[in-house]
């Protein structure tokens, strides 16, 4: 193999940053743009994400709440990274994508030398960094406020480590933490990793694949025992009461196989290929590689998109609990932004965030008397439940007021409903929101239903 020079490595190394990070930048500035300065996200998830690790830092609690154990995040080594930069550095939404896009260059030093040592050409070092940029793609992730990244590191230092040792007798042991930090990162990791086993069971490598599989679910063992004996489920929330698939996404896996395996096709691989498959292979790549990008291009205008209607539509409601319910408990179906936001113990309709809520859907008893009776338990006074619930309510709670949020884009219009759990606490309510009513948006439309008595 040649030896690469190392100027040139740091070369197509500065090139592939600066191609990574123009488009994380341009969407930010559209973003501050259409928000006035504020900085937002594009996911509900992520906010939950950032829940968890807000209560880690600055409580040592692994939950969105201030007491309760509540597993809402998918991920377990990203909550844990984010509450130690919180914790120097406070919670502030921008240090989001500034950890994302350190993580994503990490990500590309790391494939850059991982090309060097086998003497690839940095021309074709330069086309594979820039073809992981664009077909995973990186600048989304980045954005998203989610572990992806950090997941896409480690799955490229497992496969990349087990690849150089798969021919000997036994992995070394940074390629079993490689796993379990993989699987940390995200649990979809654990399918890599179960393929990988396969592949070793198939070459009856019994051992080596148990040893790899017994490492890599390390993390998902010793945490699903700790949230068991929390009265929690042994797989995080999310995973329980959400739709089947949709917490999966493998896209990332796809773009980053397509960029990294195709040009590393030498000469010595096509010689041994006839004209008309290589042919037939390259159209077949180019052809996933175009729909792709046709598909992360639109997943990449719809993301800047979203963070302005999150912002438009889920800030107001959030910002009104934080002014006038900071510390106290709230029930609501839409707990993202809120948790985040405000700080207090929250009954989570949705279930991604209260584990009671998530056994009543999983087992079928969920309904208003049990929401009643949580509420009751927490000593909660405010629920803020959006018209997208369909489920049924208390009939004691008092419907209050109601703020009408317009449609952005595409999304449809957004109403949040206002009820206090008996009339008292409804003409605090009430006086809050007529106190916050200002400060709303003027295209805010607001209509109150409680007139207490004079």
């Amino acid at each position: 193999m040649r030896a690469i020079n190392p100027g040139k490595g740091r070369l197509i190394l500065v090139i592939a940053a600066a191609v990574f990070l123009l488009p994380v930048l341009v969407p930010a500035w559209h973003l501050l743009q259409k928000t006035g300065g504020a900085f937002s996200l594009p996911r509900d998830e992520s906010f939950l994400q950032l829940s968890t690790a807000k209560a880690l830092a600055f409580r040592h609690i692994w939950g969105v709440g201030l007491f309760n154990f509540e597993s809402a995040s998918p991920s377990l080594l990203y909550p844990l990274l984010l509450a130690a930069v919180f914790f120097i550095f406070g919670a502030h939404l921008v240090i989001i994508p500034i950890l994302n896009a350190v993580i994503g260059i990490i990500l590309l030093s790391a494939i850059q030398k991982w090309l060097s040592k086998r003497g690839t050409r940095p021309v074709n070092q330069l086309f594979v960094l820039l073809a992981v940029i664009v077909l995973t793609p990186l600048p989304l992730m980045v954005i998203s406020g989610m572990e992806s990244p950090l997941l896409l590191l480690f799955a490229f230092l497992f496969v990349s480590r087990l690849s150089d040792e798969w021919t000997m007798p036994a992995f070394s042991r940074r390629t079993l933490i490689y796993g379990a930090l993989l699987v940390a990162s995200r649990y979809d990791g654990a399918l890599l990793v179960a393929g990988a086993s396969l592949l070793l069971i198939f070459r009856r490598k019994w051992l080596e694949a148990f040893e790899l599989v017994l490492w890599s679910l390390l993390p998902i063992l010793a945490f699903g025992i700790v949230s068991v004996f929390k009265g929690s489920y042994f797989l995080p929330n999310p995973f329980m009461v959400g739709p089947a698939g949709s917490m999966l996404s493998y896209d990332w896996l796809l773009g980053c196989g397509l960029a990294v395996a195709l040009p590393l096709l030498s000469r010595w691989h096509i010689k041994r290929l006839d004209r008309k498959t290589t042919w037939v292979a390259g159209l077949t790549a180019l052809c996933f590689s175009l729909l792709i990008m046709t598909r992360n291009l639109y997943a990449f205008r719809e993301t800047s998109r979203s963070s302005v209607r999150i912002y438009r539509q889920e800030y107001p409601a959030g910002q009104f609990v934080r002014r006038y319910y900071y510390h106290q408990s709230i029930v609501s179906d839409d707990m993202s932004v809120l948790s985040y936001l405000a700080e207090g113990q929250y009954v989570d309709l949705s279930g991604l965030a209260s584990v009671k809520v998530a056994r009543s859907k999983v087992h079928h008893f969920f309904s208003p008397r049990l929401v009643h009776q949580l509420s009751d338990e927490q000593n909660t006074q405010v629920a803020i439940i959006t018209d997208r619930y369909d489920h049924g309510l208390p009939e004691r709670w008092v419907r209050t007021a109601s703020w009408e949020i317009p449609a952005y884009d595409q999304s449809g219009k957004k109403t949040f409903n206002f009820y206090g759990m008996d009339s008292g606490v409804a003409i605090t309510l009430k006086r809050n929101l007529e106190n916050y009513a200002p400060y709303l948006s003027r295209d805010i439309t607001v209509q109150y239903y409680y007139f207490p008595p004079r």
